[in-house]
């Protein structure tokens, strides 16, 4: 007979007792390899076209040309990059740009320093294409950030779900190829989220300290860390509320605040002081002071001759409240009067849409989503979360649990921004998958403390709403999110006209710029391209993304909008550009209509939306930038067969003498002849009169030419094509 060894227990009896940690860890790991293998999307489809690993988008471009720098330079050279160092003058020509205060350091370092540990594991890797990967290793961070929170607050198997919803979600900004500040931002602040939880849970000083320092590094990469800060100040003002305020939870708040505070004073991209005394970081101050002064109020309520002398006091609450009430009128006086200065994102996200004026009103991201696309894009993991928040605000009224007002918070002020601004909708699907875990947690925990034994009947619904959830996530993920990651190719090689096809008419252009453009070259197209030309084409632009000159921007879009003599004289006059080194860029798609002869300037209208390019964002932005009315034709039709639906949609009058002679859709007119002119085909416009679309004549150009013409087929009759133009008699 065999003698078992005793204290060391069995793997079955170790199982059996950490069984749910077992199965919490082994979905985490699949949630990870799915949702990386997700994401890894626009990599196999560049593949499959025969290109490699390629940045995804416009901005990651301006981001590799920095780390790429930093990599000969050393990251000590990001503070070398101003407009004093001649090399950032491919940037908003002629005025160079001052990266140092427009740019936060953290991505391009990061990138870099990581890169040097992956080459030394791989020497074939390149920093190019280790940045096209790195938003997958963002993505990891943040579902880490993810599972460990809800695990935290609710269990391992909500945890669990918690995860795969976040692997299954879709989220523009963690596909490969993304890697912008949003991106790193994200895999930051959700480990932020995960310690500041685990701070005032556990009451620990260490946790406050990495949450402070993870909100540090959020902030160093991407300036929407202040979502979180928020929330975290909020919670601490309206803690008083809910239980008495400790020297404990004012010394959690200053150990907490103190990284976020040395990162904004020592990185010249927030102004030092000025963004904690007149921008978003006086929410700082303003929260320990607000602490400060609640257990002041404690403090004096506890003592029976102050009372006597000042029996309000017994309600000190009502007071404090009554001084929130103060403070956040306050706020909003002086954010409108600009003693506080917020601007552009920060004004949609807070729903002051009408404060906002110039350039952020054109920027399609900043829109506010319809409710029919948060659904899309988030599912039953919003509405489970709206459903929780009723659960969330009982535990904090009545179980006064500080996890829970801080959730609350989270949830809340992310649904309003994300309802008022589709830029923070990625942001808003993680916080969701987080949240979502709650109604798991509730129910979950429930059935594990009683078991099947008393009310058996309660607990089998309980099991069966996991399971349904659980399954109409995985089914979402399937049908739903996964077709939007299989959808995505990089941006420069589908020229970016919303459609997933080997259309490399813009990389062909760059292409051109790089090898045949002299020296000195300034090549001018709406800012959207700055990047792509100032990277890819090593050609000056006069704007892009950053979107940094609003005085440029608007003599961009007069120039665009105006005659060819009114652009010429911008370009030479305004941007000092010379007529020999000047190229321009527009690019849009065209619809050949062989059979009738004639070839049709887009944008095209495909059901209930359109697939085009410059046009479309001519008469929707640039002509009102340019402060000039554009001219719209209102094309009314039904946009499926059989539907009884009608639909409106403004286009570019193509028929308006003002359109055609402004150079922006002159260059586009042109186009159309110089490429399907000499086999006969006549530029038409298809939705004045689908029957018999009216023609319109070629234009005379006057100053400019084309002098390479990219030309890529979509489909069998829809073609996008890029067109560089020069001056005449010098180019």
């Amino acid at each position: 007979m065999g003698l078992m060894m005793p204290g060391k227990p069995s793997v079955k009896a170790f199982i059996r007792s950490r069984w749910t940690l077992i199965v919490s860890v082994t979905v985490l790991i699949i949630a990870l390899i799915i949702g990386s293998y997700l994401r890894y999307y626009p990599v196999i489809n560049a593949e499959r076209w025969g290109y490699g690993p390629t940045l995804q988008e416009l901005d990651p471009y301006s981001e590799y040309w920095i780390a790429e720098h930093l990599l000969k330079h050393g990251v000590g050279y990001f503070a070398e990059l101003t407009r004093a160092n001649p090399v950032t003058h491919i940037f908003w020509y002629p005025w160079g740009r001052d990266f140092t205060y427009t740019e936060p350091p953290m991505l391009s370092m990061f990138s870099v320093i990581t890169y040097y540990i992956a080459h030394a594991i791989n020497p074939s890797l390149s920093l190019y294409v280790w940045m096209v990967y790195l938003p997958i290793l963002f993505f990891i961070m943040a579902a880490l950030g993810i599972y460990f929170t809800a695990r935290e607050l609710w269990g391992d198997l909500p945890a669990a779900v918690a995860a795969l919803t976040a692997a299954l979600i879709f989220v523009s900004r963690h596909q490969a190829g993304f890697t912008v500040k949003y991106a790193i931002g994200l895999a930051f602040l959700f480990p932020a989220i995960y310690f500041h939880v685990r701070a005032w849970k556990r009451g620990s000083y260490i946790s406050a300290v990495l949450a402070g320092i993870f909100l540090a590094l959020t902030a160093l990469s991407w300036a929407g860390f202040n979502v979180l800060l928020g929330v975290i100040a909020v919670q601490a003002i309206l803690l008083p509320l809910i239980k008495k305020v400790t020297r404990e939870d004012i010394l959690m708040l200053f150990v907490e605040f103190i990284p976020v505070t040395a990162a904004i004073i020592g990185t010249p991209f927030y102004r030092g002081l000025h963004y904690i005394y007149a921008s978003v970081g006086i929410v700082i101050p303003a929260s320990l002071v607000m602490l400060l002064i609640a257990y002041g109020f404690q403090k004096l309520s506890e003592r029976k001759e102050v009372v006597l002398t000042l029996p309000l006091l017994r309600r000190y609450k009502v007071i404090y409240f009554m001084l929130i009430v103060l403070i956040v009128i306050g706020g909003l006086a002086a954010i409108t009067t600009g003693a506080i200065v917020i601007r552009g994102k920060a004004l949609f996200a807070l729903g002051l849409r009408g404060l906002v004026r110039g350039i952020p009103t054109t920027v399609q991201e900043y829109a506010a989503p319809t409710a029919s696309a948060l659904i899309t894009s988030e599912g039953g993991a919003l509405v489970i979360s709206l459903i929780m928040l009723v659960y969330m605000l009982y535990r904090v009224l009545f179980k006064r649990d500080v996890s829970y007002l801080f959730i609350l918070i989270l949830l809340a002020a992310s649904l309003y921004t994300a309802a008022h601004l589709s830029y923070f909708i990625p942001y808003n699907n993680y916080v969701v998958s987080l949240t979502s875990a709650c109604f798991l947690g509730v129910l979950i925990n429930r059935i594990m403390s009683k078991g099947f034994k008393r009310e058996w009947f309660i607990d089998m619904i309980a099991l069966v709403l996991v399971i349904i959830y659980t399954v109409a996530v995985i089914a979402q993920g399937v049908m739903v999110w996964a077709p939007m990651y299989r959808s995505q190719s990089p941006m420069i090689i589908n020229s970016g006209i919303g459609v997933s096809a080997d259309a490399p008419a813009w990389l062909d252009a760059l292409n051109w710029i790089r090898n045949n453009a002299p020296n000195g070259s300034v090549c001018v197209a709406w800012w959207d391209y700055g990047y792509w030309i100032s990277v890819v084409g090593h050609c000056a632009s006069v704007a892009d993304g950053a979107t940094l000159n609003g005085t440029q921007i608007t003599l961009l879009a007069k120039a665009l909008t105006g005659t060819e003599e009114e652009a010429y004289k911008i370009f030479t006059k305004d941007f000092h550009i010379r007529p020999d080194r000047l190229y321009f860029i527009t690019y849009e798609v065209y619809l050949v209509d062989e059979r009738r002869g004639y070839v049709y300037m887009g944008p095209v209208v495909a059901g209930t939306s359109l697939i085009g390019a410059d046009a479309a964002k001519g008469i929707a932005a640039i002509y009102k930038i340019a402060g000039r009315k554009p001219p719209v034709y209102m094309y009314t039709y039904t946009p499926y067969y059989g539907s009884r639906m009608q639909v409106a949609i403004g286009l570019p009058d193509w028929t308006n003498k003002s359109l055609q002679n402004a150079l922006l859709f002159k260059v586009l007119l042109n186009t159309a002849y110089v490429v399907w002119g000499n086999a006969g085909l006549k530029a038409a416009f298809l939705y004045k009169n689908p029957t018999n679309p009216p023609v319109l004549p070629k234009p005379n150009m006057t100053i400019f030419k084309p002098v390479y013409i990219g030309i890529s087929r979509v489909t069998a009759n829809l073609y996008v094509v890029v067109s560089v133009y020069g001056v005449k008699g010098v180019v």
